[in-house]
């Protein structure tokens, strides 16, 4: 060993050394406690519980339960900014026509050929994680954040006119976008609706049955946990995040000859 790395390595040990030995005298300041606070064991204790479902998300992923049901709305929100973000992308590049022949043969057959066996499993594996949202870590936007790694792909390693043929248009993107947006939406407000039909109490974001409403989504499918609107949500925001990445990516992926376009008709085209 070089006197060089000896000496990288022994800085890099004394480091975390010091490091740890700041940690023990609180020079971080204070550290998580080591039991659970109360807040925290609440989330756990209700989160899925049949013994008390007015409490409970009925799902066996706390994270997905917080995030879409005790602070839904938060989500919606903070969710409907990455969709601001893709329509000014999609509006500043507005017009553009998408263009065949403009070359552009791809990467080699051997990277093709890889990569056409690995699109069934990252289309599965995608959304396994938006579907098993609620049972296990992940969620809707994990999955099509997953998924649209595939969209990149296909226009990387094929080309952009194959995405193209392969009808990754700009038109069928927004209105998968659309739709999952939609579905969020009445997803939302499904038992509120169903509420005012019956003349019962319902809320906005409404899941499990709350007190002053003895409406609810459905908690089980068959013999598997569902978890009500925790389900949906993830479905319909794959379907919006996978989309809209989508959207993104080709729009900044456009050639000369399409910028050029846009910026003299400043109009949508099909």
């Amino acid at each position: 060993m070089k006197a060089r790395e000896l000496l990288i390595a022994i800085s890099i040990a004394l480091m975390v050394l010091l490091l740890a030995y700041v940690i023990e005298l609180g020079g971080l300041g204070p550290l998580a406690p080591y039991a659970l606070r109360d807040i925290a064991r609440a989330y756990l204790e209700y989160v899925y519980n049949p013994w008390n479902v007015t409490a409970s998300s009925m799902a066996l992923e706390a994270v997905t339960a917080i995030v879409w049901d005790y602070r839904g709305l938060d989500t919606y929100f903070e969710t409907s900014v990455l969709f601001v973000a893709i329509v000014g992308v999609a509006t500043l590049y507005r017009g553009y026509r998408e263009l065949r022949g403009l070359g552009g043969v791809g990467l080699s057959e051997i990277v093709k050929t890889s990569t056409r066996v690995l699109i069934p499993l990252i289309l599965v594996a995608g959304a396994s994680i938006a579907i098993h949202g609620h049972l296990t870590p992940g969620g809707g936007f994990q999955g099509g954040s997953f998924m649209a790694v595939l969209m990149v792909l296909l226009v990387v390693v094929f080309s952009l006119d194959y995405a193209f043929e392969k009808g990754l248009t700009s038109s069928r993107l927004l209105a998968i976008r659309s739709a999952g947006l939609v579905g969020i939406l009445l997803t939302s407000v499904a038992l509120l609706i169903a509420g005012v039909v019956a003349g019962a109490g319902a809320y906005v974001f409404q899941n499990m049955a709350r007190e002053g409403s003895d409406l609810s989504m459905p908690s089980w499918f068959l013999d598997r946990p569902l978890g009500g609107t925790l389900f949906l949500f993830n479905v319909f925001e794959s379907l919006a995040v996978v989309s809209g990445l989508t959207l993104t990516f080709i729009v900044l992926a456009l050639r000369k000859e399409e910028v050029d376009q846009a910026l003299a008709t400043g109009e949508w085209c099909e």
